[in-house]
């Protein structure tokens, strides 16, 4: 019997809007990453005085904003930032006020600069609220690096009055704050009490205490209060699209196959981050003998936007199902085409050389581990970047080309520092999935070799029959895919094996 490699990263991330685990083992309990470079959007030499006509800029600018001038309000702004001393309060309203322009523009790393100062600085508390609030909605849209906001910024500080929602993301990321750095009896403490209300993030700490069970082995707590979150229709969707996602792999693990795929079909993710998904749920569908529509998602996962999906386990569940339906020169086909696309890489994997050279293999550690939040945001930094290049004031332009700078540098090397154990981890599964379709080899050969496996092909009992009398209409496949069907595909295929 092959063991299905899957990749059970449990959400414990538990952002808002957490991304679907990346293909691969499971990694270790997330580790506190160096300190961020620092991306200051302040001046290296401060003014003393403020300019006598502040007030007249600061006005000018705030026109400019309602105008919807955006890029000339950003100008105008910038100027009177750098011309403020840092104690005046007119700085941190001119920062707001540039980072919500320069957000609009679409350069939203810039504006999350000027935010973070202003939260860093704590120079003027009726702002403090405010800015979280800006913040709120970039951290669930996955735009902000985690442990910079939650530990450099929020983590362990103290805010006054706040509108509810934006004191309970606080409050939120400060018990995901005690948990990772195992202030365990602290962070579900704060979690309770949140999870006591049917705000927003009360249900996203409800959810977090569950994923928190798994971690303690607790299956059975877990599971109550994810079926809490799934039986509520007051719960948010995405709450409840992670709450789907998690109990899928609680039923799986003990083999409730049936169920699990319900939850598997309940899971709406963005089309980009739905790839796992459609790896796992193949995966439930071999594991329950559903050989056809576990070949039609393998189908689904060839779609053009999971290019960049490192999954050597869409070959082997292919293989695996052709082979359990006695369809064994497909089988072996199947063998060999993944031999043929990743044979020169199994092979580097081996022997532990050129692995660091290759670029598929380096693509691959980028975007298909744990670095590929870091992988998004470098394509992000680097379009932004390109954006400001086109600003019209030379002035700010060189200024925004400055901190996208700084910021691509410390991406980079984040992202250098953490090739390497993910490159390990690419070769890993390289050579997992490259043993697993050794074994299909074998074991089509001995069916090859029991007696009457040659007649097989001639006593089929044909489970994919077209079902002509059907109202549904059936197309053979070309080629061409469409977003809204990744998941639903099925192949006919006979079952060949004699029962």
């Amino acid at each position: 019997m092959i063991a299905p490699i899957l990749p059970w990263l449990w959400l414990a991330a538990a952002t808002a809007t957490a991304a679907p685990p990346a293909a691969g083992p499971a990694p270790a309990a997330a580790a506190k990453p160096a300190a961020p470079a620092a991306a200051s959007p302040a001046e290296p030499n401060q003014p003393a005085e403020a300019p006598a006509d502040a007030d007249e800029r600061m006005d000018r600018g705030l026109e400019l904003l309602n105008a919807k001038k955006l890029a000339q309000a950003a100008v105008v702004l910038r100027d009177l930032y750098a011309a403020l001393p840092e104690t005046d309060l007119r700085r941190d309203a001119a920062a707001f006020r540039l980072a919500g322009a320069l957000t609009e523009l679409g350069l939203v790393q810039a504006g999350i600069e000027y935010y973070l100062e202003i939260l860093a600085g704590r120079r003027s508390p009726d702002l403090l609220g405010k800015t979280l609030g800006e913040l709120k909605p970039l951290y669930e849209r996955g735009m902000i690096e985690e442990w910079r906001f939650l530990d450099g910024v929020v983590y362990g500080s103290q805010y006054g009055d706040l509108e509810p929602e934006v004191a309970d993301f606080v409050e939120y990321l400060q018990a995901l704050g005690d948990l990772r750095l195992g202030f365990g009896s602290w962070g579900r403490a704060r979690l309770e009490s949140l999870a006591a209300s049917d705000r927003l993030y009360g249900w996203r700490a409800r959810y977090l205490l569950a994923v928190d069970r798994v971690a303690q082995r607790n299956d059975d707590g877990a599971e109550k209060l994810l079926r809490q979150i799934l039986d509520n229709a007051a719960a948010p969707t995405d709450v409840r699209n992670l709450a789907s996602l998690a109990l899928a792999r609680l039923l799986y693990e003990r083999k409730n196959y049936e169920e699990a795929w319900t939850l598997y079909a309940q899971v709406r993710l963005p089309l980009v981050e739905q790839d796992v998904v459609l790896l796992e749920w193949a995966w439930d569908r071999i594991a329950s003998e559903d050989n056809q529509r576990s070949l039609g998602m393998v189908v689904g996962l060839g779609a053009p936007i999971y290019r960049r999906l490192f999954a050597p386990e869409r070959d082997l569940i292919r293989a695996m199902a052709l082979r359990r339906l006695c369809q064994y020169r497909a089988a072996h086909l199947a063998v060999r085409d993944f031999r043929e696309h990743y044979g020169a890489l199994v092979r580097k994997a081996r022997d532990r050389e050129g692995l660091r050279d290759d670029p598929q293999i380096e693509q691959w550690a980028a975007w298909g581990t744990r670095l590929a939040p870091w992988a998004r945001m470098r394509t992000r930094l680097r379009t932004e970047k390109a954006m400001a290049a086109q600003v019209g004031d030379d002035r700010l332009a060189q200024h925004l080309q400055a901190l996208y700078g700084q910021r691509l540098a410390y991406t980079e090397d984040t992202l250098k520092r953490g090739l390497r154990g993910a490159i390990d981890s690419v070769a890993d599964e390289l050579l997992r999935v490259d043993e697993q379709m050794s074994l299909i080899d074998y074991e089509i050969g001995a069916g090859l070799m029991k007696p009457g496996g040659n007649r097989a092909s001639h006593l089929t009992a044909r489970s994919g029959e077209l079902p002509y009398g059907s109202s549904q209409v059936f197309y053979r496949f070309d080629g061409e895919y469409w977003s809204d069907e990744l998941g639903d595909f099925s192949v006919i295929s006979d079952d060949r094996c004699l029962r």
